[in-house]
């Protein structure tokens, strides 16, 4: 949080830089003590949060001190001024004007706090502080639907942050190269829970890029064991109609956009990034499918599907195929995913890259999960640290 505080007496500068490093312990403040020092920085750089008296000295050349609250509206929200819309507090002993003065302020976002001694203006004070935090920014979002998804991360990126909630949302803050981002963590699995969380998580931290990680299903014949998954197009194979013919499903598909489509073209058909997915795996031997002797996950740019159910029928696969030419797999939340960065105001771009951990039958089991996230985690990682994206 970045502050501007004016006032030139050190005790009660003091005073106000205790409190709000106790709501903020991370604040950067920036201390002026004059009305000249406070014009200039207020259009030069953009603030969250102002706090200032209005009996202070003109300029550091001039220490006479005279009220400015004339010059209070006029200098603040100046509209060539980085910080017109940031909210401003004074803080002052000085209550001479009317009520209707204090009014007009308020109409633009200036609150008077009253200084006084008994210490009432500090809970006053906290209370400002804490509704002008600037909501949490981050370069990109990562979406896991699992916790073991989550930690596939921890020993791949560059800085992996504790398990904490922002917004209500269970996060891990993460450094990949001199970006900073965000993993989520999905409440439950599913495309309702993950439209939501996806949804929110966009609009509060407005990243540049979108990823979802983790596992998923294969179809037979189209995919095999730790194939990673990174999906064109997205269909959702369980939206349509019953009746007494059966299950008539609606064509509903998100598809990523061409210029990354490309860029991640060339990151799968490079040879270093297949060597560095394939390297460290530390692979069990229980971890090994059975026609498998070495694991070298092949990279894969395919059509998805996403249904709100778990798929452990055997042959049930199939039917997901009808329609969909070369459907090579399919999980419960990417379509969700893409869908809520599709439609997102800001925009962002968006892909997803799951490994293959079972192929939907009645075999279904949790043995390959630990290998699939970690591959996943890998290629993800390194498509954020080659500049998948600008951001």
């Amino acid at each position: 949080m970045n502050i501007l505080l004016l006032e030139d007496k050190i005790e009660k500068r003091e005073e106000i830089k205790q409190i709000v490093l106790e709501i903020v312990s991370g604040a950067k403040i920036k201390e002026v003590m004059n009305w000249h020092d406070y014009s200039r920085q207020i259009v030069e750089t953009k603030f969250d949060l102002i706090l200032l008296d209005l009996l202070v000295p003109r300029s550091a050349r001039d220490p006479h001190v005279e009220d400015h609250h004339l010059q209070l509206v006029e200098t603040t929200r100046e509209f060539g001024s980085k910080s017109f819309r940031t909210p401003a507090i004074v803080i002052t002993e000085y209550l001479e004007e009317s009520e209707e003065y204090f009014i007009d302020l308020n109409k633009v976002d200036i609150n008077v706090i009253s200084f006084d001694s008994n210490g009432e203006w500090k809970d006053a004070l906290k209370l400002k502080i804490l509704a002008a935090q600037p909501k949490p920014k981050f370069k990109f979002v990562i979406f896991c639907a699992l916790a073991i998804e989550v930690n596939a991360y921890e020993n791949v990126v560059d800085s992996y942050g504790d398990l904490h909630t922002i917004s209500g949302l269970l996060c891990r803050e993460v450094m990949i190269a001199d970006q900073k981002g965000v993993i989520v963590q999905a409440s439950r699995m599913g495309l309702v829970t993950a439209a939501v969380t996806a949804s929110f998580a966009i609009e509060r931290f407005e990243p540049r890029l979108v990823c979802m990680s983790g596992i998923c299903g294969g179809v037979p014949q189209e995919s095999a064991i730790y194939d990673l998954l990174i999906t064109d197009v997205c269909h959702q194979h369980d939206v349509g109609k019953w009746s007494d013919e059966g299950f008539k499903s609606e064509h509903y598909d998100v598809q990523i956009d061409n210029d990354i489509r490309n860029k991640l073209e060339e990151l799968r058909a490079s040879v270093s990034v297949q060597n560095l997915i394939a390297e460290n795996l530390s692979v069990k031997k229980s971890e090994y499918p059975f026609e498998l002797e070495e694991v070298k996950p092949k990279l894969r740019i395919v059509s998805t599907s996403s249904g709100s159910a778990v798929i452990a029928e055997e042959g049930k696969t199939a039917s997901l195929s009808v329609g969909q030419r070369k459907l090579a797999g399919f999980d419960m939340e990417i379509f969700a995913v893409y869908e809520a960065a599709r439609l997102a105001a800001g925009k962002p771009t968006f892909f997803a890259a799951k490994s293959v951990v079972d192929d939907g039958d009645k075999n279904k089991g949790d043995r390959f999960h630990r290998v699939g996230s970690l591959v996943s985690a890998k290629f993800v990682t390194e498509a954020i640290r080659r500049g998948i994206v600008d951001v």
